[in-house]
């Protein structure tokens, strides 16, 4: 039977990660941090690469810290962590605006009549998608109603539009859909307009880097990626050793970008990394890439060693990452 834990005060706090071996020179200071941070978020979820593990030197398993592991450590691991999470989630949404866009600009240049995005017709014939696309046109369709004759509107802009045109087309609806039903979306489209759409992502890519070829299929893989890191980084959860719990088939995109086998399908932030290189463009990659170099490059010193390499391990970024000329 697990003991309830009690509240501790900060002083009690700090006292025990002392006991622990973590030396706080500055109680004052860790006390302010602890106060705006909360001691489970900020200990709890990052003291994990600072703890002995070493038998010979903990045999008994207990909770230490690693000889010479301070508080602002820690804390600088949380930093780190958090700006990761604000700086992926910026290039996440961009990702987001832009298949957002070319999804709309294609399927609205295929089915160019009013509401043609209700129409079940005008997906794909696959049952297995039916119930999902059905889905789909209903959130559509409830987006249109919702807006219509409410005087209190969630999305004012879909509003707007509706009053001035009488109709909303998919290209101001899609801006309302969240990156999982758009990923939906792109799934139960019809297979013609799922490949035109990868190729736009390719011809992109082409166009700046060197000529490459996707299929929708890898399309599909960075969004199953890309979804949870969206929600994670928006939520405030723990980022950096984050990885997927089921492997992606990601083998030809690893080909493409002449990455090792196996290098893109765990999910890990390196993964979600690498894979942004072919949904953004090129200066936004290079300007995230540098930030990115910068954070980490923050963190190397600001830890021990042998913490900042399992924090590596785990991001799974690997040494020539922090040359920004193998980013680029």
């Amino acid at each position: 039977m697990r003991m309830m834990k009690v509240f501790a005060s900060h002083d009690e706090q700090i006292k025990i990660l002392q006991e622990r071996g973590l030396s706080v020179p500055d109680k004052a200071a860790a006390k302010r941090i602890l106060s705006r941070e909360n001691y489970y978020a900020l200990i709890d979820a990052y003291k994990e690469p600072f703890l002995q593990k070493d038998e010979r030197l903990n045999p008994y398993r207990l909770e230490r810290y690693i000889e010479g592991t301070e508080f602002g450590h820690v804390y600088a691991l949380y930093r780190f962590d958090r700006e990761l999470r604000m700086l992926m989630l910026n290039e996440l949404l961009k990702f987001e605006k832009n298949i957002k866009s070319k999804i709309a600009y294609r399927f609205s240049e295929k089915f160019k009549e009013a509401d043609s995005f209700l129409k079940p017709d005008n997906y794909s014939s696959d049952s297995r998608h039916h119930h999902e696309r059905d889905r789909i046109i209903s959130t559509l369709a409830n987006l249109i109603k919702s807006h219509k004759k409410r005087d209190r509107v969630r999305y004012p802009a879909i509003r707007e539009f509706f009053d001035k045109h009488r109709n909303v087309p998919l290209w101001v609806l899609a801006n309302f859909l969240s990156l999982g039903q758009i990923t939906n979306f792109y799934t139960v489209i019809d297979e013609e307009l799922r490949e035109r759409i990868a190729r736009d992502f390719a011809e992109e890519y082409s166009e700046e880097y060197s000529p490459i070829r996707l299929k929708a299929s890898e399309i599909d893989a960075i969004l199953v990626v890309a979804f949870p890191y969206r929600n994670k980084s928006a939520h405030e959860e723990v980022l950096y050793r984050f990885r997927l719990a089921h492997p992606v088939e990601l083998g030809r995109a690893e080909e493409l970008m002449a990455m090792p086998k196996g290098s893109l399908s765990k999910g890990t932030v390196s993964s979600m990394v690498n894979l942004l290189k072919l949904v953004l463009a090129r200066e936004e990659y290079e300007v995230f890439s540098k930030e990115l170099e910068r954070l980490v490059d923050e963190l190397e010193g600001a830890v021990m060693e042998q913490a900042f390499e399992k924090v590596m391990n785990d991001t799974e970024f690997s040494h020539e990452f922090r040359n920004p000329k193998k980013m680029t």
